[in-house]
């Protein structure tokens, strides 16, 4: 399916037991961070097994944009970034905004690091991306001696950014909305004066990403950190260019693992296990508490299917991006399940607490909806051919699509993180095109 995808596509569950190996692209959240850190570098960087799809493209082009290099080889998975060894050195055509459309890593770290280098422009992006919080983060830069003045609503976007040295020091947040606001200051701070320390005075949300970040800027030659349960520090550092591999994306392995959970049959995911770098890979967890049986080694993760689900109490504030995954998968289950702790879903491409719930509802669920989670009942029989909507949002889409048989609205969306979901599922038996 290279075509363009259809306004409508129907979708249904596999004509039997799945069996097969299935490989998610490259993780989004490493080839973001990959990209902004090779560009920060001294020397080439060779970045292997990297995600091309929306969200990385948005990033690379505003990189090259501000005078990096990128050159992507043939298979669009490996990128050669040349370095500027230290901050950015410039934006072409200032007044013209550099767009980051949806994505909230380009939106996030791309704010950071132009804040931290001596130039002048300007950031906006999609009309959902200009209503999702940015204030925190600005705040935090302003205080370190950027100047940024938001063109629309107060502290959101699009923002004018007017760069400087950062000061490095303190810098102290109460629990940010989102981690990608504690990642794009540490992505920032080798850039710095002095030392950043980061103090999180209410906890840190999803803390498995920033870990994820600290590791990434170790693997670039930065000194980064925990220095105490919720204070980090990194210190100024010239980056150093490397060959780096990109991970299998742990998010979107959780549709293709909970396939077998709901249909029956066995997947197994290569080179995602439980040494990954991102948290969630946990979500093999997950899906063994509601009753699968699940293998994970250091580097691949397998799921079998081995009867009834079972409805369970989740936390995911560790890992938020699973919410819809555990979701649909409760739609499957024997008893009610609770989903809670994930309040940042309210700020992502949709609010999708309040979309996954009016979803869930078309599927014959019975659900409730709380601040940080849901309440699903399953229905006795679950609803078929319900057309899903999926409100511009990737994760709706293919979260969905694991439900029965259903029509999912807008699948195109799924091209910001796995633009051949669709494929996938063609491939077991799953897809008509309308």
């Amino acid at each position: 399916m290279t075509a363009p995808l259809p306004p409508s596509l129907e979708v249904r569950p596999p004509p039997g037991p799945v069996s097969a190996t299935l490989s998610p692209p490259g993780s989004k959240s490493l080839t973001n961070r990959a990209l902004v850190l090779a560009a920060l570098a001294e020397g080439t960087s060779t970045l292997r097994g990297c995600l091309d799809s929306e969200d990385t493209q948005v990033m690379r082009a505003a990189l090259r944009r501000c005078g990096v290099a990128i050159a992507a080889a043939d298979d669009d998975t490996t990128f050669h970034v040349t370095g500027v060894a230290g901050p950015l050195p410039r934006v072409d055509d200032p007044e013209t905004p550099i767009d980051v459309a949806t994505a909230g890593t380009a939106a996030r770290f791309l704010t950071a690091v132009l804040a931290a280098s001596p130039v002048a422009c300007v950031v906006d992006g999609s009309p959902r991306m200009r209503e999702r919080p940015m204030e925190g983060l600005l705040q935090a830069l302003r205080a370190q001696g950027a100047t940024i003045t938001c063109r629309g609503a107060d502290d959101l976007l699009p923002a004018e950014i007017r760069g400087t040295r950062l000061l490095g020091g303190e810098v102290r947040l109460p629990r940010p909305p989102s981690s990608q606001f504690i990642s794009a200051l540490l992505i920032a701070a080798p850039l710095a004066r002095t030392a950043t320390v980061v103090v999180l005075e209410q906890g840190t949300p999803a803390r498995p990403y920033v870990d994820m970040t600290l590791a990434c800027l170790r693997d670039f030659g930065a000194d980064a950190r925990w220095i105490d349960r919720d204070v980090l520090s990194v210190s100024p550092a010239t980056l150093r260019g490397r060959d780096y591999g990109v991970e299998p994306d742990a998010s979107a392995a959780t549709y293709l693992l909970a396939l077998p959970a709901i249909h029956g049959g066995e997947v197994t995911v290569p080179g995602l296990g439980r040494a990954s770098l991102q948290g969630d890979a946990r979500f093999a967890e997950v899906l063994a508490r509601m009753g699968a049986a699940v293998e994970q080694t250091d580097t691949t993760t397998t799921v079998r299917g081995a009867g009834p689900l079972r409805g369970v109490d989740l936390d995911l504030a560790d890992m938020p991006d699973t919410t819809l995954t555990a979701a649909v998968l409760a739609l499957h289950a024997a008893g009610p399940t609770r989903i809670r702790g994930v309040e940042v879903l309210r700020h992502h491409e949709s609010d999708r607490i309040a979309a996954g719930a009016t979803e869930l509802r078309k599927l014959g669920a019975e659900v409730t909806e709380h601040e940080g989670g849901l309440d699903i009942t399953p229905p006795a029989r679950l609803t078929e051919g319900a057309a899903i909507d999926t409100y511009k949002d990737h994760r709706m889409a293919m979260a969905f699509s694991l439900a029965g048989r259903v029509t999912i609205r807008d699948p195109g969306c799924v091209g910001k993180t796995f633009p051949r979901f669709f494929e996938v599922l063609a491939g077991l038996g799953m897809v008509d095109a309308r």
